[in-house]
């Protein structure tokens, strides 16, 4: 479970890669991976926002604007959504559910969400804001978004593949099909909670929709939960910590970034 877990992290780092070239953001890789899974340190937080924590690094490391390198962080998050729905979706088709084609438009509806709330006007007196909304165009181009969800759904279906793993390791009468169904949207409706890594509610929704969509019994839907949830969030946490504290221990070896000099308007 944890080594799937762990090829979903770094098929998540290859993402995080792809976006910063995008937007002309160089670092070393190892540099970059290190303030990548620092980032997991802030997985409890609501909707996983604190992970702009990423972007605090990044600005002390390398001296690199935070509005600048944000609007990464909203890009993973809207790929997260489209490739946890890519999952429930494949995991629904291939269960035979009835239920896919939802999935499918809740899918779409998230992606023109996002893409008519960053092309709404703002005033001129905003240019942090501006630029930002400008940098997060430049990563929801149709062309990248197809291809970044694609990299975010083969992520989310490694960690499925934990969760199936989990079910029968523990002997339960669940389908694989099912228990990556129940993980998915779990999951899924524990991130739209906006609670802090959607505890209690992404619990809940995965021991009810591991006992509805098979013939396993309460306590086995909630051991598998436990462990699920153990082997994918409490993991992201623990290697989070991790990779902060190393990223806390290169960060005093090495003087400060100076701040990025004001930009200034003519006239």
């Amino acid at each position: 479970m944890l080594a799937l877990t762990s090829v979903g992290y770094l098929l998540r780092f290859a993402r995080w890669q792809v976006y910063l070239r995008r937007i002309d953001i160089e670092v070393p890789a190892g540099r970059s991976l290190v303030i990548f899974l620092a980032g997991f340190s802030m997985t409890l937080s609501p909707g996983k926002v604190g992970e702009v924590l990423k972007s605090v690094l990044l600005r002390r490391a390398y001296g690199t604007p935070v509005h600048r390198s944000a609007p990464v962080v909203l890009a993973e998050r809207v790929t997260d959504v489209l490739g946890t729905v890519a999952v429930a979706g494949v995991a629904a088709v291939w269960a035979g559910a009835e239920s896919r084609w939802p999935l499918v438009l809740a899918g779409l509806l998230v992606a023109v969400a996002v893409l008519a709330v960053l092309r709404l006007p703002l005033p001129r007196k905003l240019d942090r804001v501006r630029a930002a909304r400008d940098t997060a165009l430049a990563l929801h181009t149709p062309g990248l978004l197809a291809a970044m969800s694609v990299v975010s759904t083969a992520a989310w279906a490694c960690e499925a593949g934990a969760a199936i793993i989990c079910v029968k390791g523990l002997g339960l009468d669940v389908v694989a099909a099912s228990a990556a169904v129940a993980y998915a949207l779990g999951n899924l409706v524990g991130s739209l909670s906006f609670l802090p890594g959607g505890l209690g509610v992404a619990e809940t929704s995965m021991t009810g929709l591991l006992r509805a969509l098979s013939r396993t019994t309460a306590a086995g839907a909630a051991a598998a939960t436990v462990l699920i949830r153990i082997a994918t969030l409490w993991y992201a946490v623990a290697v989070g910590l991790v990779a902060l504290a190393v990223e806390e221990r290169i960060a005093r070896r090495q003087p400060e970034s100076p701040p990025a000099p004001p930009t200034t308007r003519p006239g």
